[in-house]
């Protein structure tokens, strides 16, 4: 911080600070013990430059206690998601000309071999390929509609990227009434709800290739050629204005006032899971359930039930197992029969099997979609009569951002958050938790490298206590889907200043001017062209090579450039 005279005021002890140079886009940094707790450091940019030397940093230590308390523990960490109007200064260039449809009618090619046959003919791909995925008629059961547009998107998208041709072109997925832009809007489209997870995970994998494009009516040629003029990946097209998806901070209510009512029956799926577990003991604890049926393949056979039982038991709650693959109506239709009334739904169960979009199937997908689009539809429709006081989603903010390599697990999250806003919109209770990465859970797996990695992108991993206090303040909202996502809003701001923040977090730190990110790429290039320059011949690939490593080894998380070699593909 500056005190006003020009003097930086740091939290910690400097010594024999030396600047050398400032705009570096990338930086490396030695650490040499000196004595205690004190380290020197020597900071040089990714061209091997100096930037800085500082002679002694004396570093102390902070207790998690220190760092947040229960009262901020969802600060920076519950959100929803805005769709603001797009400025007329953030819209872009000129409107786009250069398009084209995919699908039957004039000025549009029948399908992907169609294109190819021109192009191989010499003929121009267009810039932009558009594939409206519009509803036909009304569908008898949703969920498999879901199926079936999720596996037409993802056959399209792999013959799209399997095909160099097209390589230099952009496939853009148009819906109508697919997602919710507007406060209490309907997701009249539920089946292509899916699209827009496959998709955003399909954009993560492959910066520049997709788009997609919500519309609230008829296709209209300009309106869609302003929208692809933009620099954005995602809009949706309400009242012919643009708008675009940012997260901002949702704010709970009074903490004496939850939606979720103890009294009655409240059903738990995914019960023997850990987060299924978690949240039955939260739900007897804090809320005073004193009826739970829980719920899950194995019911009370599964490993663990017997312990939760008995903890649950002891805590004064009354608990009924069940075996039931909720995504199986006809059990699931038993299970509620023989069942008291129920208060309130807790949908936690799920699975994962990830892998970049080109390596998926249709098995793979479907196996996914199943315990969350066909379960969750089957909980809505046979619940329906009952008067619940809460009907909660555990979805993931994998659909929300489109995390790279859960193609299958982003889609089947973004139906329960349509679903959520559809039930909504109807007067029926429903929050849709597009859930961070948890501590444990389906997150526990993951090795240190990937958590370090997502933790640089400014996302901090959910700690159980963190977790049930962001549920209980999503409880006191009235948002249909909420994202409790805690994030660094430091590291987010370091991304922002180097070009790096996704479009989603852009209404939560300030971007700064392209320009002066653009300025500082542009010296980090011209002092890496120099010192190439200077080089003899028969060095100069080396060095390149070794500063392409430090990148590679820098994103991924590797503690040294030794361990990306030289000689590996580059996927």
């Amino acid at each position: 911080t500056d005190s006003g005279d020009g003097e930086a005021k740091l939290p910690f002890s400097w010594q024999g600070v030396t600047l050398h140079a400032v705009g570096a886009s990338a930086l490396r940094v030695r650490f040499t013990p000196v004595h205690g707790d004190e380290v020197a450091l020597q900071i040089a940019d990714a061209t091997g430059a100096p930037v800085a030397s500082v002679a002694g940093l004396a570093l102390r230590g902070v207790s998690r206690d220190q760092l947040s308390t229960a009262q901020d523990a969802t600060r920076d960490a519950l959100f929803r998601v805005d769709w603001p109007e797009l400025r007329t200064a953030d819209a872009g260039g000129p409107v786009a000309d250069d398009w084209m449809l995919l699908g039957a009618g004039s000025q549009a090619f029948a399908d992907l071999a169609a294109l190819r046959g021109v192009a191989a003919e010499g003929g121009t791909v267009p810039a932009t390929l558009v594939v409206p995925c519009a509803a036909g008629e009304p569908v008898s059961d949703v969920a498999d509609s879901a199926h079936a547009a999720a596996h037409r998107a993802l056959d399209l998208v792999q013959e799209w990227l399997g095909d160099e041709r097209f390589g230099d072109s952009r496939l853009v997925f148009l819906t109508r009434g697919a997602v919710a832009a507007l406060p209490g809007e309907d997701v009249a489209d539920l089946a292509h709800a899916v699209l827009w997870g496959l998709v955003r995970s399909a954009q993560s994998e492959n910066p520049g290739r997709f788009g997609l494009i919500d519309v609230d009516g008829e296709i209209d040629a300009d309106t869609v050629a302003a929208a692809l003029a933009t620099a954005e990946s995602q809009l949706a097209v309400r009242g012919g204005a643009l708008r675009v998806p940012r997260l901002s901070a949702a704010v709970a209510g009074d903490d004496t006032v939850r939606a979720l009512d103890p009294q009655g029956t409240v059903l738990v799926t995914g019960a023997s899971g850990e987060l299924g577990g978690l949240f039955a003991r939260h739900l007897v604890t804090e809320y005073g359930v004193r009826d739970l049926l829980l719920v899950s393949r194995r019911g009370g056979d599964a490993p663990g039930a017997v312990e939760l039982t008995a903890e649950l038991v002891e805590l004064g709650a009354s608990v009924s197992w069940a075996a039931c693959d909720v995504a199986d109506r006809d059990a699931l239709a038993a299970v509620l029969d023989a069942a008291p009334v129920l208060s309130a739904v807790v949908h936690t169960a799920g699975v994962l099997d990830d892998g970049v979009v080109g390596s998926l199937t249709a098995e793979r997908l479907s196996a996914v979609l199943r315990p969350k689009v066909d379960a969750a539809w089957n909980l809505h429709e046979l619940t329906q009569g009952m008067d619940l006081s809460a009907f909660v989603l555990f979805s993931s903010a994998a659909g929300v951002f489109g995390g790279a390599g859960q193609a299958n697990y982003a889609a089947a999250n973004v139906f329960l958050d349509a679903l959520a806003a559809h039930r909504r919109s109807r007067g029926l209770a429903a929050t849709s938790l597009a859930w961070g990465l948890w501590d444990g859970g389906m997150g526990g797996d993951l090795g240190e490298t990937d958590r370090g990695r997502i933790h640089r992108g400014g996302i901090t991993a959910l700690s159980p206590e963190t977790g049930l206090a962001l549920f209980d303040a999503a409880q006191r909202t009235t948002e249909p889907l909420l994202v409790p996502l805690p994030l660094d809003m430091p590291a987010l701001r370091l991304q922002a200043r180097g070009g790096m923040l996704p479009d989603l977090l852009r209404g939560l730190v300030r971007v700064p001017a392209r320009r002066a990110a653009a300025h500082g790429a542009a010296v980090g290039a011209s002092a890496l062209r120099e010192r190439v320059a200077g080089l003899a011949e028969n060095e100069r690939f080396a060095a390149v090579l070794d500063v392409v490593r430090g990148e590679v080894a820098g994103v991924l998380g590797h503690g040294s450039v030794d361990e990306v070699p030289a000689d590996r593909a580059f996927k």
